[in-house]
């Protein structure tokens, strides 16, 4: 079978969420809520089945948005990718998903779904919106059911980084599929909250010890050292 070439698509701004360290809504803010045209989602598809054809490849996409479910032609583009026989990971919130849903989006061949949680509730929630932590630890099994594999990912900073461990304990906790966190990179116009190089050290450190200890339980959960900086804190230990 020949190899996946990914490709992440936002396809829209929408979102039920005004996360404080999104890009779509950093600096003066986003002024107009953009989302691509059917005809122009239509034309990525085929311009990524082309290029894939070229290099004897198999397309997978990342969409994400804003919240991808919130496209007024998101089912549409399910059911395109669902007859092209394309896998895709969704990149969303937990607001409208339930479990016949999440049987809709599997039927239609999602492989993942990804949400985020910054911190424990209160972290999350001022990050996010209130509400938003109980409710992703209530949909990760709403996923879980329909065999969609479940994948929470952390955005780290000063504010939240003393917090990941006790994320890490709530996702294995909450039979995540896949656990990953990557730093937060500042784009202009925001606090500068980046951890200096000792405390990003540390916190792999302490994170390191946590992954290892759950592997060796057994645990269902797969962490995935996603920041490449994880290669270079392996070849010093």
């Amino acid at each position: 079978m020949s190899q996946y070439f990914s490709f992440q698509w936002h396809i829209t701004d929408e979102c039920d969420q005004r996360c404080k360290h999104c890009y779509i809504f950093s600096g003066e803010g986003c002024k107009e809520l953009k989302s691509m045209t059917w005809k122009q989602m239509t034309e990525v598809v085929a311009s990524c089945e082309d290029f894939c054809k070229v290099y004897g490849r198999v397309p997978y996409f990342y969409i994400t948005g804003g919240d991808p479910i919130l496209h007024p032609d998101f089912w549409k583009l399910m059911v395109l990718l669902k007859s092209k026989n394309i896998p895709f990971t969704l990149m969303g919130n937990p607001f409208h998903l339930d479990d016949e849903v999440c049987r809709m989006l599997k039927v239609c061949g999602c492989d993942k779904y990804q949400m985020s949680l910054d911190g424990m509730r209160e972290t999350h929630d001022w990050f996010r919106k209130p509400g938003s932590f109980d409710l992703t630890i209530e949909k990760i099994g709403c996923l879980n059911r329909a065999g969609i594999k479940s994948v929470i990912m952390s955005t780290v900073s000063k504010t939240n980084m003393d917090e990941i461990p006790d994320i890490i304990d709530e996702v294995v906790k909450a039979k995540v599929k896949v656990f990953a966190f990557s730093r937060y990179v500042p784009i202009g116009g925001e606090v500068d909250t980046s951890m200096t190089p000792e405390e990003y050290r540390k916190l792999l450190e302490v994170c390191d010890a946590k992954y290892k200890a759950y592997e060796k339980a057994g645990c269902e959960t797969y962490f995935n050292k996603k920041d490449h900086l994880w290669t270079l804190y392996e070849y010093e230990t």
